[in-house]
This record gives C-alpha cells, structure tokens and sequence, in this order.
C-alpha cells in the first residue's frame, strides 16, 4: 500500500525536528463507555473548539516503518488552559495488502476513532469536515493525564489490529501551518474515496469524473483504476 506514501512524505517533512517525542508504552488510561457523552460543566476545555482550527486525518502505507512513538507540537493538556487549535495525525504502517481488500480494511482502522475514546476524553469527529474537536475533562486535567498518556492509548487501540505494524500519533496545539494540514488530509480523503470507486469497479470518464486531479497526483492511482477496470 503506497498510495498515500506522497502525503506521509509531506506531513514528515512538515513536522520533522519539532516538538517533543514520547516512546509508547502501556497505557494507564482505561477506555470510556461505549455511550461516553462529557457535558460541559465537567469539561475543562476542548481540543478544536470555539471554532478554533481543527484537523484530523489517517494515512496508512507498507512503505514507512514507525516506531510506535508520539510526536507533540505545542502544549501538553496539564498546561493548556482553554479551547485551543489541534490537528491529530495518523500515520500506520500495515502488512502489503491486495487492492481489492484496501478500502475495507482503511476504513476499519478510521473507525477507532468513532468507537474508542480514554475515561476523561469524549471526541466529536466529523469524516465529511476532517474535524475531531476533543473534550477534556476537568478530572483528566486534575490527575495531569498527558498527550503522551492519549497517544499511548490509541496506539494500543490500533495495535489490536493484526494488520498493524507499527503507529506514529502527531498532536499539535501550537501554532502551526493549519491551511497545509487541511489540504493534506482533504487529499487523503479523496484518495480514499477515489480508491473506493475504483474497488467498486465504476468505470466512469476520467476527463469528466470530479476525482481525476487526485488521481492525477497519487502514483499508482491511474495504474489501479486501469488494472481494475480491465482497461
């Protein structure tokens, strides 16, 4: 699977060399209910709230090798004080698999994200707007649950996957290049979107068909859709 290796390229270079690193180990953090639901007057703040900028995306690859690490660039939760900007970037390295199983198994993965969330955390994810705005609760804060201690949690989420080599989790909540992250994770989502019409086997016009700039820019993209389509 190399079809996103393009923008895990980007994302590397934009982030190299900055923040912090935290090495994964085992997670502390229990996971909520599955009907968790944090009400504001037990929430000390939210990661992308207050119509702050807000991004999130998923990009896997057979390519890149990760060290199951954390990257943090800007402040831990223990210092941040009220709703601020985030991004939270994916990035996991899985077994070579067959095209025709690719879509189904990337969007197994993006589902940890709607299904598993750490006692004191609630997420609100939107897929259509590449938002994950975070709630953190005033007890996490109290009992200074880090980024490292999240991070170390949805890794082990992701780990459970046995197509699942290895995770690389960045958080940013400083300032940063926000406009960059959206772009990428909008070509992500197309990517997967133009894969999952390839998979379906839809044969369509390419110089009409509203997917065809991405297609343009993955490699490999136009050799699956001609291989697919017996073209």
């Amino acid at each position: 699977m190399k079809l996103y290796d393009g923008f895990i390229s980007q994302i590397n270079s934009l982030t190299e060399n900055k923040g912090k690193c935290f090495a994964f180990s085992a997670s502390k953090l229990n996971a909520a209910s599955k009907n968790n639901v944090l009400l504001l007057k037990d929430t000390a703040y939210e990661l992308g709230g207050s119509q702050k900028s807000c991004v999130s995306t998923l990009a896997v690859t057979s390519t890149y090798s990760f060290d199951n690490n954390i990257l943090l660039i800007g402040e831990d939760l223990p210092k941040i004080k009220s709703d601020c900007a985030f991004a939270k970037l994916v990035l996991i390295e899985i077994d070579d698999i067959p095209e025709d199983e690719a879509f189904e198994k990337i969007k197994e993965l993006e589902l940890v994200r709607y299904q598993c969330c750490p006692e004191g955390f609630m997420a609100r994810a939107s897929a259509l707007n590449m938002r994950e705005q975070i709630r953190v609760s005033k007890k996490a804060v109290k009992k200074k649950i880090s980024f490292a201690d999240y991070g170390n949690f949805l890794i082990e989420e992701y780990l459970k996957n046995p197509l699942v080599k290895s995770v690389k989790i960045i958080l940013i909540t400083g300032e940063f290049d926000y406009d960059i992250l959206y772009t990428l994770s909008e070509k992500i989502k197309e990517t997967t979107s133009a894969l999952n019409h390839i998979l379906d086997n839809v044969l369509f016009d390419c110089s009409s068909c509203n997917l065809k700039p991405i297609c343009d820019e993955v490699e490999g993209m136009k050799e699956l859709h001609m291989k697919t389509a017996g073209m």
